[in-house]
């Protein structure tokens, strides 16, 4: 009987290293679960910042891109609009000095 209850003992301290180390890993893996949960809780809001800088970029990048298509149109339409003052400027110019020239043959 000693012999079995030998047997017994040496079983039964054998589970209860089974179950230390099991309870250990378990330990583990729910410290290694809570970790990366805080990780993943961390790039969601990381993630969630990106988006609204991009949508505010977006939104910014739109309207500075309507704006400078405003200024484009805007400086074309000036320099056409200079473009002819210059033209008309010579013309007149041109009139002026035929006109003193032929005062001064007079």
């Amino acid at each position: 009987m000693s012999e079995t209850a030998a047997r017994l003992q040496s079983q039964n301290e054998e589970m209860v290293k089974s179950l230390e180390t099991l309870r250990e890993q378990r330990r583990k893996l729910e410290e290694r679960i809570n970790a990366q949960e805080h990780q993943r809780q961390k790039i969601r809001k990381d993630i969630e910042e990106l988006q609204r800088t991009l949508a505010e970029l977006d939104g910014s990048i739109t309207a500075n891109e309507r704006k400078l298509s405003e200024c484009t149109k805007c400086l074309t339409e000036t320099e056409s609009g200079y473009s002819k003052v210059v033209e008309t400027l010579e013309l007149l110019l041109l009139s002026a000095k035929e006109k003193s020239s032929n005062i001064k043959k007079d």
